[in-house]
């Protein structure tokens, strides 16, 4: 069974190097899509800050989904060392922001990667860390005349109301183990009048 190391719930850190603040916090991310609503949270929060970098990593192996941004610092020396924080720990599906409020003295290259690192890596060590099996999302549709079917299938594979959600009066999405999802949609594709949005 694949299995991946995340953490739990949203976590925050702090480095400070010559005068200058790094505030750092940590979120579980699945989507991409969780990234703009988190960073534009935080740049209303901390409006007066200089700069808001961030990166995170979805997924595992060659599938995996990266990205790092500097927001006007030197480039390569904010997202890539906070994406680096993460690696280095094992873990994805996060991502972190560091706030820096510029104390007035420059840090040089150098100084201003390991500070980033650092409050990256301090916000990781206050955070819990997970491990959680390896999901996928199957999305369907179906006629109501089957929705007893639909619960049915749903009971006799013990699916939890936190591994589904209606994203439709009549359409679902729901996770299931990556292991286990040939069967799951062999299953679903037995019940008349549904239709599998996910092959």
């Amino acid at each position: 069974m694949d299995t991946f190391l995340t953490i739990k719930n949203k976590s925050e850190g702090e480095y400070k190097e010559n005068k200058s603040r790094f505030l750092s916090f940590a979120y579980p991310m699945e989507k991409a899509e969780e990234l703009k609503p988190l960073v534009d949270n935080l740049k209303k929060e901390f409006y007066d800050a200089r700069h808001h970098c961030f990166a995170y990593k979805i997924g595992l192996g060659k599938e995996a989904e990266t990205r790092a941004f500097d927001d006007r610092e030197p480039s390569h020396t904010a997202g890539d060392m906070i994406l680096a924080a993460i690696e280095s720990n094992g873990l994805t599906n996060v991502l972190i922001v560091v706030v820096r409020y510029f104390g007035g003295i420059k840090l040089g290259a150098s100084n201003l990667a390991k500070a980033y690192k650092q409050a990256s890596l301090s916000a990781i060590e206050n955070a819990e860390i997970v491990e959680k099996v390896l999901t996928e999302e199957i999305v369907f549709s179906f006629d109501f005349s089957c929705m007893g079917l639909v619960n049915k299938f749903l009971k006799d594979n013990r699916f939890d109301k936190s591994d589904y959600k209606y994203t439709a009066a009549n359409e679902i999405s729901l996770k299931t183990n990556k292991d286990n999802k040939d069967n799951i949609l062999n299953q679903l594709s037995s019940i008349y009048g549904l239709e599998l949005k996910t092959h």
